[in-house]
C-alpha cells in the first residue's frame, strides 16, 4: 500500500447511509458512545430512500400483526418469514409514531384520520403516504440527519468499502477507499451492521448507484444469502422517470395495450393491474409478444381526488412534472408509453429477527436482507428499512456492550487486502463500464428476466463462466472513481452469477419468479440459499419451516393469474 491510510476506531461501524443505516446507528447510539457510518455517496444524501415518496406500510394499532402475517403468506406464494415478518410489522406502529414525533407528515382528511392506500388487492396491507406529495422521502432524510447530528453520531462520505476483515469467525471492522482521492481507509469496529443495497443492474429508475457490493462484502465474509433468483422488474416511463404506480392504479389508472384493452384483465379478472407489478410486467411481456404492443400507462381516468393526492409538489418528481408540462405533456391527462425494466436483486443477507447474520460481529438491515420473493407493496421498504434498521442497530449496541474484549484487527493484514484492490489502479485493461454493459445485456433477455427458461439462463451463465475466466480478471481503472466502478462492476457480475444459477435451480413458478418452462408451483415453499463453499458458489434449498411457523399455507396470490401456455420452450 503506497499511501498511508486513514484509520478509524469505533465500536459499531455501519456501511449504508440510508434510512436503514440512520435508524441503525440512532438505536446503536442509545447502548454505545461510537458509532460511525460510511457510504459510498456524499455522506448527508439518505441514499434511495432519500428520492422516496416517503410512504409507509404501518400495521395500526386496529389490525393484528398475525392477521396480516396470514396475508403476506398468501402474497408471498409461502416463501414468507412469518417469525421476522411479524416482528417488523409488531415494530412500525412505534417507528410510525417516531417519524411524527420528528416531524414527518402523513396525510389526514379533513376529521384527522389517517388516509391509506389499500395494496395489490389485499385487505389489511395500506400504506399511509406522506403529505404534501412528492417530498416525503426528502424531508425524512432531513429528520433523520438531524436525529444523527443531535445524537453525535459520526458520519463520513465518498468511503467505497471493498472487504470485511475478520478475527478468526468474527468480524472486526472493513476495509475501503475514499472514492475521489483514493486513500486508503481502515475501519476497527467491535460490530459492523451491514446496511448497504443488496444490489442492482444500475437501471435508469434513480437506481444507478446500488451495484451489488452489499452482497459481495456478505459472502466474502462467510454469510448465507437468499431469494437472489427473485429480482425488481419493474413497469416504468419510456422516456422519464415517475414514481406512484402504486397510488395511482387503486385511484383508476390503467395499463393499456397497442390496441387499447385494458389487457391485465385477461390474465386477471380479479386483480387485473391492481396487483403486483412483476405479474403486470409478466402480462406486458404476453401482450408484445402476441403483437399487442406498445404498452401504455392512462391516468387520464384516475379520479380527481387521486389525481390531487398523487400530483408531486416537490422534490425530483416535481422537476420532471414542470419539464413534461414545458413540452406540453400533462402527465394526468395523457397516456404515455412504459415498459419493463430491470431494476435490483430482492435478495440479501440470511438473518434472524434480531438482525444477526449468523457470522460473529455482523448485523444486517434493509435491503441489505432479504424478507421479499420478488414481490413488491407501497411504502414496504420505508417499514422495512426502518423497523429492521432499528432491531439491527439494537442488537449490534447489545452485542459490543456485551463484549469482554474487542476483536482482533490486524492492520497489515487488512491492509492487504485492500492492496488488492487498489492495485489495479493505472494498469491497462477492461473498463468497468464494459462489465456493466455484458451484465445488463446479460440480464435484459426476456427468457431471462422475465419468462424465464432454462435455455435462456443457461445461455446467460455460459457466457458469464466465459466472462469470468478471459473479461473480470483483467478490470482495470484509471483513477479511483474508476475503481469504484470496478467494485461495483465486480460485484454486480457476482449478484448476477447467483441470479442465473438460483433461477435455474428453482424449477417452479413462484411468488415473482415465474418459469415459463415450469409454470406451476411444486411441493412445499423452500428457499434457495448460496454461500461461498469450498470449491465456488455453493446453492442449497432450505424448506420453509412451516413445522413451527403459526400459519400454513393454504392459498396463493399466484392463483388469481392465468398466463398463456408453451407448448415447446
Amino acid at each position: 500500500m503506497s499511501a498511508k491510510p486513514f484509520v478509524f476506531d469505533t465500536d459499531v461501524l455501519i456501511i449504508g447511509g440510508g434510512f436503514s443505516g440512520s435508524w441503525a446507528a440512532l438505536t446503536a447510539r442509545q447502548h454505545v458512545e461510537n458509532v460511525l457510518i460510511v457510504d459510498k455517496g456524499p455522506r448527508d444524501w439518505g441514499g434511495l430512500g432519500g428520492m422516496s415518496g416517503g410512504d409507509m406500510i404501518v400495521k395500526q394499532p386496529e389490525f393484528a400483526a398475525k392477521d396480516l402475517v396470514e396475508e403476506l403468506v398468501y402474497y408471498y406464494d409461502g416463501l414468507c418469514e412469518q417469525d421476522v415478518l411479524e416482528e417488523i410489522l409488531n415494530q412500525s406502529y412505534e417507528r410510525f409514531k417516531d417519524y411524527e414525533k420528528m416531524g414527518h407528515e402523513f396525510a389526514r382528511d379533513d376529521s384527522g384520520r389517517l388516509m391509506s392506500i389499500p395494496q395489490r388487492g389485499l385487505e389489511l396491507m395500506r400504506y399511509y403516504f406522506y403529505h404534501p406529495y412528492g417530498k416525503g422521502g426528502a424531508h425524512t432524510t432531513q429528520i433523520l440527519n438531524a436525529e444523527l447530528q443531535r445524537l453525535n453520531v459520526q458520519r463520513i462520505g465518498r468511503i467505497e468499502i471493498t472487504d470485511l476483515v475478520k478475527d478468526g469467525d468474527a468480524v472486526s471492522g472493513a476495509v475501503g477507499f475514499h472514492a475521489q482521492s483514493g486513500t486508503p481507509c481502515l475501519f476497527r469496529a467491535k460490530a459492523v451492521i451491514l446496511a448497504a443495497h443488496n444490489g442492482g443492474w444500475k437501471g435508469s429508475y434513480l437506481l444507478n448507484t446500488c451495484a451489488g457490493e452489499g452482497a459481495a462484502l456478505a459472502y466474502g465474509a462467510g454469510a448465507s444469502l437468499r431469494n437472489m433468483e427473485f429480482i425488481e422488474n419493474w413497469n416504468v416511463p419510456k422516456l422519464f422517470a415517475w414514481e406512484g404506480q402504486t397510488g395511482m392504479l387503486p385511484y383508476g389508472a390503467r395499463f393499456l395495450n397497442g390496441e387499447g384493452e385494458d389487457f391485465m384483465r385477461r390474465y386477471s379478472p380479479k386483480l387485473g393491474a391492481k396487483a403486483d407489478p412483476h405479474y403486470n410486467v409478466r402480462g406486458m411481456a404476453f401482450e408484445v409478444r402476441a403483437g399487442r404492443g406498445p404498452i401504455y400507462f392512462d391516468t387520464s381516468t384516475m379520479s380527481p381526488e387521486g389525481v390531487e393526492i398523487m400530483t408531486p409538489t416537490g422534490g425530483w418528481m416535481k422537476l420532471n412534472d414542470t419539464k413534461l408540462k414545458e413540452l406540453g405533456i400533462d402527465f394526468f391527462k395523457s397516456k404515455t408509453e412504459w415498459m419493463p425494466q430491470v431494476l435490483t436483486s430482492f435478495g440479501g443477507t440470511v438473518a434472524d429477527k434480531d438482525g444477526w447474520s449468523g457470522v460473529p460481529g455482523l448485523f444486517v438491515a434493509g435491503r441489505a436482507r432479504s424478507v421479499t420473493p420478488g414481490v413488491y407493496m407501497g411504502g414496504w421498504d420505508t417499514c422495512k428499512t426502518t423497523t429492521t434498521g432499528y432491531i439491527a442497530g439494537n442488537s449490534a449496541g447489545k452485542y459490543v456492550s456485551g463484549l469482554t474484549s474487542a476483536p482482533r484487527f490486524d492492520d497489515a493484514h487488512a491492509s492487504g487486502t485492500l492492496d488488492a484492490t487498489l492495485s489495479l489502479l493505472g494498469k491497462p485493461g477492461v473498463y468497468p463500464k464494459d462489465v456493466v454493459r455484458l451484465m445488463q445485456e446479460l440480464m435484459a433477455p426476456m427468457d431471462v428476466c422475465i419468462l424465464k427458461t432454462g435455455k435462456g439462463l443457461t445461455r446467460s451463465l455460459e457466457r458469464l463462466e466465459d466472462a469470468k475466466r478471459n473479461i473480470l480478471p483483467y478490470m482495470t481503472a484509471p483513477e479511483p472513481h474508476y475503481l469504484v466502478k470496478l467494485v461495483e462492476a465486480r460485484s454486480m457480475a457476482l449478484i448476477t452469477e447467483m441470479y442465473l444459477k438460483a433461477s435455474l435451480m428453482r424449477k417452479e413458478s413462484r411468488s415473482g419468479h415465474y418459469r415459463e418452462d415450469f409454470p406451476k408451483r411444486h411441493g412445499d415453499p423452500a428457499w434457495i440459499v448460496i454461500r461461498d463453499g469450498h470449491d465456488g458458489m455453493d446453492l442449497r434449498a432450505d424448506p420453509v419451516p412451516l413445522d413451527r411457523y403459526p400459519v400454513k399455507p393454504h392459498r396463493y396470490y399466484m392463483d388469481n393469474f392465468a398466463f398463456p401456455k408453451t407448448s415447446a420452450i
